[in-house]
């Protein structure tokens, strides 16, 4: 059985909240002086997602669901509703 969004997004909390521990605990393990170029900000591409599984995904969820995705990712849901020509 798939895992839920809300399940898989608790796995990555538990996760980062043991990283951050880990990293606290046993300090950086950086090299002195040397710093990660992560970006802050990425882009996605979701024309490789099929948009009717995204659809079908979006209308099985419950509002409590859909309430928690919009607070943590905004109204990027509502673009499934809109059409485009291509």
């Amino acid at each position: 059985m798939e895992e839920s969004i809300t399940q898989i997004t608790e796995k990555n909390a538990v996760v980062r909240d043991w990283s951050l521990k880990t990293q606290r605990d046993k300090g950086d393990s950086l090299v002195e002086r040397c710093a990660a170029n992560l970006p802050e900000q990425i882009t996605v591409n979701v024309r490789q997602n099929n948009l009717e599984d995204l659809v079908q995904i979006w209308n099985q969820w419950d509002s409590d669901t859909r309430d928690i995705f919009t607070e943590r990712y905004g109204d990027i849901a509502h673009l499934i509703t809109i059409r485009v020509d291509e």
